[in-house]
């Protein structure tokens, strides 16, 4: 007998993680599948390398069904107001973000957040704050880093040279 087996090039691991990221309430399916595992007695290494899970969120979500039981499972309502950026505005921004702003009509040599805002504003048409750019560049892995200035100094020989070359001007007025 055949073992099962996926022959589809296109269906990989990284391609059904990114489907789950898109498809609501399979990150609790696999919440699930993961806690099924572990109960059938799977060790929780093997089973966050299969699923493409962190280990410690694995280890949160033994520790709340320990506490809770299944019902720890559910989904909690999250305070505040939904984020605008949707996984797949956020997917293009990351896309985006990789090539210069000067490829988008913007002219800046780099992103910044009042850049950033702008874009999306743009291409998207989500007005975001400055600082919400800041926050949201942060989260994709790019760090604001400020200008190094580095100042020449001239060795010391040089500098004596350069004063005896220098000749004095005369002050304007009469002489």
């Amino acid at each position: 007998m055949k073992p099962l087996m996926i022959t589809h090039r296109d269906v990989t691991k990284a391609r059904l993680l990114a489907l789950a990221d898109e498809v609501p309430g399979a990150w609790e399916g696999l919440k699930i599948a993961a806690l099924l595992l572990t109960v059938e007695g799977q060790r929780p290494g093997w089973i966050t390398s299969v699923l493409g899970l962190n280990r410690m969120s694995m280890t949160r979500w033994v520790h709340a069904v320990n506490r809770g039981g299944v019902m720890a499972l559910k989904v909690k309502v999250r305070p505040g107001r939904p984020t605008k950026l949707t996984p797949q505005i956020m997917r293009a921004l990351a896309q985006h973000l990789e090539q210069s702003p000067q490829a988008f009509g913007l002219f800046r040599s780099q992103w910044d957040g009042p850049t950033m805002a702008l874009h999306v504003k743009r291409h998207f048409g989500v007005a975001l704050k400055v600082r919400s750019a800041q926050m949201w560049m942060h989260q994709l892995g790019y760090r604001m880093k400020r200008a190094g200035y580095s100042y020449l100094q001239a060795k010391a020989s040089e500098a004596k040279a350069f004063q005896r070359r220098l000749k004095k001007t005369p002050l304007p007025g009469p002489a």
